[in-house]
């Protein structure tokens, strides 16, 4: 799935749980990220399941910071909805890595992987995600 479409599911998804989901206008993500990533490290090792999936995405063009928490009871129903089989249409990029997910991410590796941080990626272009369970 296209990082737009992540979003937009989780969006969606969001407002029918009543999850936590917000966007603002920011000039500068880093403090943001800063606290979203002392969030991670309290969690990170401590022991028991997640309860929390939360994402963190910064889009410098547009100046918008999205922030999703969804509840982990939810991931499970959603990833259980996806067509997994899906086949990518094109061989740009984002197709390859979507390609590229679904082969070699399931929703138990993720449980697996523990509380804590899971992910953080900024693009050279300064778009930033950061993923974290609690």
């Amino acid at each position: 799935m296209r990082r737009a479409s992540i979003v937009a599911v989780a969006v969606a998804a969001a407002s029918q749980a009543a999850c936590l989901v917000q966007v603002t206008q920011v000039k500068d993500a880093a403090p943001v990220f800063a606290q979203a990533r002392r969030d991670a490290d309290r969690y990170q090792g401590r022991p028991g399941p997640a309860h929390e999936l939360n994402v963190l995405v910064f889009d410098p063009d547009e100046g918008e910071l999205v922030r999703v928490s969804l509840p982990m009871w939810l991931v499970r129903k959603v990833y259980a909805r996806t067509n997994w089989e899906k086949e990518a249409t094109g061989d740009g990029a984002e197709d390859r890595v979507e390609r590229h997910v679904r082969q070699h991410l399931r929703l138990e590796d993720i449980e697996k992987a523990g509380l804590g941080l899971l992910a953080e990626v900024e693009d050279e272009d300064g778009e930033q995600v950061l993923i974290w369970l609690k």
